[in-house]
């Protein structure tokens, strides 16, 4: 297979009040939080999107630190990414002023369509504009495409209350393997509704509207925050989690996050999808989630954490006794009769202070240490792990950051006797994006070898 890229106009994508792995600058990030040698306590790393609230305070204090290290180049990288969330600068307004503005209303700062600011309010409207077309030849020679349009706003009201929304219309018909995938899940990865079309010509195209939005607010300042809306996360320093991937459907979530010096604990409840067969439009059922991480520095080098999650065995009906913040959740599916899908997991980040950093994770859905000892294949032991390492800067190449990853997931983790309970939402995992019963080696390098304009 061959693919010919013919054509790509301009793509225009702000940032949510989340900072994305997917964003092409958040690889400046983790080398950033590489390099300072040292775990931060304000930026929790694992937890992912992060808030722009903690990232920009980040940048701008290794500004300071590192000014006189630092190269022309590397200053600006941080300048404009510090530029993209402004609003959460130290003076207030961190956005770089644009010098092609549009009748003094448009583009008047360098990131933003729309840009207002006052002592109460900040308002920036974006466009989402993206068109490709690519060519595919081989057995099946098609023409593939891929069209966004919509539009993205974020706000702040006062200090502490944030909005986010971004919707767009969008229309792809993907390779074969991408085709192959979407006939065999019944999904489109990371689409929840959609619409097959143009199913006469060669491949099959869809159609499907893309929706993000919620609200979020400081309860206690710099301390508790709660955030309510559809979007979905990431938890875990690695390319994939074995905990919570980005890679599927948004859900509807409640998060609540608390931070305590080297502590930050975060729950996450979530109405999800089970899984169903296609067919005419109908009401899709609902199952409910119940998720926390406990995220503790306990040392200026190494950060451990503990996560749990229950996966609610009934539909359309969520079990208040889930949302008690700080019970063990497996304490209240025993008392429940255990009825419900139940796995715990711990990860691990080590910053070397030698430009490299180590990360991992376990996750348990269920282990008996008898039969791995036994080496019979025993079906029951459910458990997946992971090992990675980030370099950067490496052989003194600057902008470089190289990843080295493996996963190993035993069959039928994350499964459940039926398809309520089971790890996924909307037809696709929740964590990996294979399910389980793979090994699997990844090998990431993000470089910018050149200065770009923002």
């Amino acid at each position: 297979m061959v693919c010919l890229l013919i054509f790509i106009s301009g793509s225009s994508w702000a940032q949510s009040t989340f900072l994305r792995k997917n964003m092409d600058y958040y690889f400046q990030i983790e080398r950033i939080d590489i390099l300072s040698g040292v775990i931060s306590d304000t930026l929790h790393t694992a937890l992912n999107g992060m808030m722009r609230k903690d990232v920009v305070p980040y940048l701008e204090n290794y500004l300071k630190q590192h000014e006189e290290t630092l190269n022309n180049v590397e200053r600006d990288e941080i300048t404009k990414i510090i530029s993209k969330s402004g609003e959460f600068a130290e003076n207030g307004d961190g956005a770089i002023e644009s010098d092609y503005s549009l009748f003094n209303t448009f583009y008047q700062k360098q990131s933003d369509l729309l840009h207002y600011k006052s002592d109460l309010v900040t308002f920036v409207l974006n466009p989402v504009i993206h068109y490709q077309q690519t060519v595919e030849s081989g057995n099946i020679k098609q023409n593939l495409f891929y069209n966004a349009k919509g539009i993205e706003a974020r706000g702040l009201l006062g200090k502490r209350v944030g909005f986010y929304t971004l919707f767009t219309d969008n229309q792809e018909r993907g390779p074969i393997h991408h085709q192959n995938y979407i006939r065999a899940n019944q999904a489109v990865p990371g689409i929840t509704y959609y619409k097959d079309f143009k199913i006469s010509k060669p491949g099959l195209a869809q159609d499907y509207l893309y929706a993000v939005g919620y609200v979020d607010a400081d309860i206690i300042k710099n301390t508790v925050n709660v955030t309510f809306g559809t979007d979905k996360f990431h938890i875990g320093d690695g390319y994939r989690s074995l905990f919570l991937s980005d890679f599927g459907a948004n859900y509807t979530f409640l998060k609540l996050n608390t931070r305590f010096g080297k502590f930050n604990y975060q729950n996450l409840f979530m109405e999800l999808t089970p899984q169903y067969f296609r067919g005419a439009d109908q009401y899709l059922s609902r199952k409910y989630a119940a998720m926390h991480h406990l995220s503790v520095n306990v040392s200026k080098w190494l950060n451990v954490g503990l996560f749990e999650a229950i996966i609610f065995k009934r539909k359309d009906h969520f079990d208040f006794r889930y949302m008690n913040p700080i019970i063990l959740y497996r304490s209240v599916e025993q008392t429940n009769g255990s009825p419900d899908n139940a796995l715990l997991g711990f990860n691990f980040k080590i910053n070397t202070g030698a430009k490299a950093l180590l990360y991992g994770q376990v996750m348990l859905d269920e282990f008996n240490f008898s039969q791995i000892k036994a080496n019979n294949g025993w079906w029951a032991n459910k458990y997946a792990a992971q090992l990675g390492i980030k370099f950067a800067d490496p052989f003194g190449v600057k902008n470089l950051l190289i990843q080295a990853e493996g996963n190993l997931v035993r069959p039928y983790t994350y499964s459940y006797y039926d398809s309520v309970a089971d790890y996924s939402n909307y037809n696709q995992p929740l964590a990996h994006p294979y399910g389980s019963n793979f090994i699997e080696a990844d090998l990431i390098i993000n470089y910018k070898p050149f200065k770009k304009p923002i």
